[in-house]
């Protein structure tokens, strides 16, 4: 028993001892080693660099039901001091500030907030 453990251990070694000299006896593998280290090291840092969490703003407080006129609804275009976006679909209006990058100004859905 002692000496089969010996020599598994000895395939073993040789295995990786032979893995090891094909990666070190060649320039074109040290090249390609080189290359294949340097762009896992560069996936995984750029990993843990976008591992932090957005600051999030915080919710405004919900807008209470009512109807709105064409004229109140375009003052909820983004643009004002509080920055609420507010669109209406068949006289439905939906509040969409949580979407404020895609609806409210410079977005490229911003032509529906304040409209119907």
């Amino acid at each position: 028993m002692a000496e089969d453990a010996r020599i598994e251990g000895q395939v073993e070694g040789s295995l990786v001892g032979r893995i090891v000299s094909e990666l070190l006896g060649s320039p074109l593998n040290l090249a390609l080693l080189g290359i294949c280290s340097f762009l896992i090291y560069k996936i995984v840092a750029s990993r843990r660099s976008t591992d932090t969490v957005p600051v999030r703003e915080p919710d405004l407080p919900p807008l209470k039901k009512q109807d709105f006129t064409l004229e109140q609804l375009k003052e909820y275009d983004g643009k004002g001091s509080d920055g609420r976006v507010l669109i209406a679909v068949n006289g439905k209006v939906f509040d969409v500030t949580r979407g404020k990058r895609f609806y409210g100004p410079g977005g490229p859905y911003g032509l529906f907030a304040g409209h119907d």
